[in-house]
């Protein structure tokens, strides 16, 4: 990469943070999702002030130029958070399902209890309703 770039690159990392930062206090973000944005901003930024680490890193992985690797390992990231979130989203819809279900056995329940109340009978566990009829 450029030399002149590193400056550029450590500025757009420190605005990315700070978006991060932001985006945490207001409750857009949470912690749990924020963790690993932040561990990338963390790792762009030691890439910027010291480009000695990415170009060994680049000679590590046999890549041609330092943005090829940069690009590659960042695609990866995106990669891996969105599988985290598609996880996050199949265990919440398994959680709304069970939910739903238990939901639609409550009202069933207070249904049968207010028709109990109405006819004046038992209750249909076989007790008196609470009012004394």
């Amino acid at each position: 990469m450029n030399d002149l770039l590193y400056p550029l690159l450590a500025v757009g990392d420190l605005v990315f943070l700070l978006l991060i930062f932001l985006f945490v206090k207001h409750g857009k973000l949470s912690v749990r999702f924020s963790l690993a944005w932040f561990a990338l901003g963390g790792v762009l930024l030691v890439f910027a002030a010291f480009p000695v680490v990415a170009k060994m890193l680049r000679a590590l992985l046999r890549f041609e130029v330092v943005a090829n690797m940069v690009f590659t390992l960042l695609f990866c990231f995106v990669l891996l958070v969105l599988l985290i979130l598609s996880a996050t989203a199949s265990s919440q819809t398994e959680e709304i399902k069970r939910l739903a279900q238990q939901n639609a056995l409550l009202e069933h329940r207070v249904r049968r209890l207010e028709e109990a109340v109405k006819t004046g009978g038992a209750a249909p566990d076989g007790n008196k309703p609470a009012d004394g009829r």
